[in-house]
């Protein structure tokens, strides 16, 4: 029976994954290139540096803070297959965008392998962790776009994917300088990578703190690891350092400390009755708690017309603002159809933060499946705080269009992990578990349509 199961299983996850792989296809094939957040920006950075050879400066690009190396493979593909686009440069672009479609569900089979291995026994519940991840909004908004965030969310589900399964309970030298030169790789990609770099450290940490490996090959693991991950990914950050590198150049409020930047309104308020409504620019501006939301659901920020709606991606470029009544009611119901969700998904991370904390104090014995959920919520903690910091670093106090959940795109796994665990933490409440599956399972098939470019 048991074989039959996971036979049956494969099928499922293959099938799945296929099908968000025909999605993912169509609605990057649609897209256009010139659509995406700061499009025009990346492509300037792209361009100069493959026609150049340079890295671009500030004043051409506000971009060239970020490491050359997601533009440079973007670029070298976009030459490469640029004969199948008219030698348009720009339009060649889609390839790379096309290559990331095809690669996310890789992302979600990581995820998918990593809910299996600390949750051997329920084998289906992990296939429903795979569709809700793979339907998230934020997700599929990203993907057909032109963005260093999509290729960091499918390496770092790579390396945590490696990191659970391969060295947490069995770490060797030779398997930390693998992990670290891949982890110098996603350093090389975005400057935020740093988390998950710096979680996987604190997770080796608390691995000697519980017993589990011993102090002296934990410094010598840490030291190791480090040290050839900042080799690999930290050469842009020393060497261009007084180019901005850290994004000095874009810190408008510099001379204000960074605890005044933000008014009490970023954090408190809410819009709910809006939020609910008219979940869309201009609406609720520099308010974290609804402009987050509403973008992580749905389209806060109008990048992402459905043809549908008779809106195209030239007309919003000409103006943001640009929306029909259809839409507007369209995304007002994301909001609402993902209420539920949304206070299970926090549920869910609020519990594992409780369970790492217990766990600490008592300084109980940590199994294989605790330690992973221990690493998983330190990971998302720090990804969140570092998003919080960026939110002061870069305060635009004026429309607050740091307020994006793509930004902590390769941490949301986590997210989708926790929530799914605290709903089988329900299961001994047979009415109040399957209630909320239907209702989440609601909610995913509005999502999967609403994600229908």
């Amino acid at each position: 029976m048991i074989s039959i199961n996971k036979v049956h299983l494969k099928l499922l996850v293959s099938i799945t994954l296929f099908l968000f792989a025909a999605l993912f296809l169509h609605n990057s094939w649609l897209y256009s290139p010139y659509g995406g957040y700061d499009k025009d920006l990346h492509m300037a950075y792209a361009k100069i540096l493959i026609f150049e050879h340079r890295i671009p400066t500030y004043e051409e690009t506000p971009e060239s803070y970020n490491p050359p190396l997601f533009y440079f493979l973007s670029g070298s593909m976009a030459q490469v297959f640029s004969q199948w686009f008219d030698y348009d440069f720009i339009e060649s672009l889609k390839s790379w965008q096309l290559l990331m479609a095809v690669l996310t569900p890789l992302a979600g089979w990581f995820w998918f392998d990593i809910f299996r291995k600390l949750n051997p026994k329920n084998i289906y519940i992990a296939w429903f962790y795979l569709i809700w991840l793979l339907s998230i909004p934020v997700l599929n908004k990203m993907i057909p776009m032109y963005n260093l965030e999509i290729p960091q969310l499918i390496l770092a589900s790579f390396l945590i994917w490696f990191f659970i399964k391969y060295i947490l309970f069995k770490p060797t030298l030779r398997k930390i300088i693998l992990l670290a030169i891949f982890c110098g790789i996603i350093l090389s990609l975005r400057l935020m990578s740093f988390t998950l770099l710096l979680s996987m450290g604190l997770t080796l940490i608390l691995a000697a703190y519980f017993k589990i490996i011993p102090f002296k090959k934990m410094l010598i693991y840490n030291l190791v690891f480090t040290i050839v991950s900042l080799l690999i990914g930290g050469q842009y950050y020393y060497f261009y350092q007084d180019r901005g590198v850290f994004g000095e150049k874009m810190e408008d409020l510099i001379q204000i400390p960074l605890w005044k930047r933000q008014p009490k309104s970023f954090y408190l308020d809410t819009f709910f009755r809006t939020m609910m409504r008219q979940p869309i620019r201009p609406n609720f501006p520099n308010r974290f708690i609804p402009i987050f939301y509403s973008d992580f659901w749905g389209d806060y920020w109008n990048y992402f017309p459905q043809r549908r709606f008779g809106l195209t991606i030239d007309e919003l470029r000409k103006n943001r603002l640009r929306i029909t009544q259809d839409r507007i009611n369209r995304l007002a119901w994301q909001n609402r159809i993902n209420l539920i969700p949304t206070i299970i998904i926090i549920l869910g991370i609020i519990k594992a933060i409780i369970s790492f904390i217990k766990s600490k104090v008592t300084r109980n014995k940590l199994t294989y499946r605790k330690i992973s959920e221990t690493f998983l919520s330190i990971f998302f903690v720090t990804t969140f705080l570092a998003f919080f910091y960026m939110n002061h670093k870069f305060a635009n106090t004026y429309k607050g269009d740091t307020i994006k959940a793509s930004y902590i795109l390769y941490s949301i796994p986590c997210l989708v992990y926790f929530a799914v665990i605290f709903l089988q933490s329900l299961k001994k409440y047979r009415l109040l578990y399957f209630s909320l599956i239907i209702l989440i399972s609601i909610s995913i098939a509005f999502n999967l349509e609403f994600n229908f470019f």
